[in-house]
């Protein structure tokens, strides 16, 4: 490990620029997402979330039977809403209807790669490399900000009222921390706000659950063990996920075969235009399975892996209850790209070190010996 005052003073001022960065990006984020807001007109569905489902039931009411009318009965956004309109009357003349209501969805966003991002730092602080791994890691870090800060799919929806913000941004932070070894109360509360808030987690609990699982039994762990922390960890959020999928209104939006051809063509189409998902997917676990302190990244990758593969089935269930397609059901894909710019920056220190033992000579020909055989 380096040492002397020199690379201490490196370290500090190299951290310390790197979150300076992420705060930076997270003011043009926060800028963007405001100026989007006051430009797009408040739309029908966000109308209806917040007279239907916020200002029309109490809090009582949203918290035990659900949110009325709406693909998911999960109420915490509409909880959060019906705080936030609460306050509203104090600064409508100073904030516009169609900012202050989205606000919501753009804080919620703001924090969560800001979480991980300060999560990330701690990390590579724990373990300093040299000079240039440190500038790499602090640069995959920001860049992986960015990225989950300003791809396409995830700012239209950071300027909308509707849940798919703060689901999003609650599976980015329950993936991250369990990428960064983080502790199980992070994961366990990560599941908790993401069952609160969509039924999609009906979905992802298990997926990430079962990958765990998978992973702990290949590391030949105590099988006993590996269960009790599942349920501990998984097993409320997923319970609440079903709760409130039970609570979810029918719909008859698909009634004819020709209904679920034209939907089921269009999942396809989509499905197929997110080819990278899999494939960084896979990449992600072939540089990260062979070493078990990164088993939490290899984890997440396989779970998003899964949760691909499974999305034709998952695609018929939803079209048979009666529901269409629509891309934002999926809307978590796009989260492989930040996560796989933290894993590059977790794991390349590992690799460099790995490497380092080696040294290259020619004696003719190339080939690799280590430095110092014992």
């Amino acid at each position: 490990m380096p040492e002397g005052t020199g690379f201490r003073w490196f370290h500090r001022w190299a951290v310390f620029f790197g979150i300076l960065c992420c705060l930076m990006i997270a003011a043009m984020f926060v800028f963007s997402a405001v100026q989007s807001a006051r430009h797009k007109d408040f739309w029908c569905d966000e109308n209806f979330g917040l007279e239907g489902g916020a200002r029309s039931s109490t809090y009582q009411q949203l918290l035990l039977r659900g949110v009325r009318g709406q693909g998911s009965a999960a109420p915490l956004d509409y909880i959060l809403v019906k705080a936030w309109d609460h306050v509203y009357p104090g600064f409508s003349a100073l904030v516009s209807h169609n900012v202050y209501y989205r606000l919501n969805s753009i804080v919620w966003d703001c924090a969560a790669g800001l979480i991980i991002a300060l999560i990330s730092f701690y990390v590579i602080c724990q373990r300093p490399g040299g000079r240039r791994m440190l500038l790499l890691q602090s640069g995959l870090i920001c860049l992986g900000l960015f990225v989950f800060y300003f791809k396409k799919s995830h700012m239209h929806f950071a300027t909308e009222m509707r849940p798919y913000a703060l689901w999003n941004s609650a599976w980015y932070v329950m993936l991250g921390c369990f990428m960064l070894q983080g502790a199980r109360g992070a994961v366990f509360w990560g599941g908790m706000v993401l069952a609160l808030t969509s039924s999609g987690a009906l979905l992802q609990i298990p997926a990430l659950a079962l990958s765990r699982i998978i992973f702990r039994f290949v590391d030949r762990d105590d099988i006993r063990g590996v269960l009790r922390e599942a349920l501990a960890v998984f097993a409320l959020p997923f319970l609440i996920a079903v709760y409130y999928a039970v609570q979810s209104d029918k719909f008859g939006y698909v009634n004819t075969a020709g209904d679920y051809a034209r939907y089921s063509a269009e999942f396809y189409s989509f499905w197929g235009s997110k080819w990278r998902v899999p494939f960084l997917s896979m990449a992600g676990i072939v540089l990260t399975v062979w070493n078990r302190q990164w088993r939490g990244c290899t984890t997440v990758f396989f779970a998003i892996l899964m949760l691909y593969a499974c999305a034709p089935l998952i695609n018929s269930r939803i079209l048979s209850s009666g529901f269409f397609f629509t891309s934002r059901q999926y809307l978590y894909y796009d989260l492989v790209f930040p996560l796989f710019y933290l894993m590059l920056a977790l794991i390349l220190p590992g690799y460099w070190m790995r490497t380092s033992q080696y040294r290259l000579i020619t004696n003719s020909g190339f080939y690799f010996v280590k430095k110092n055989p014992q």
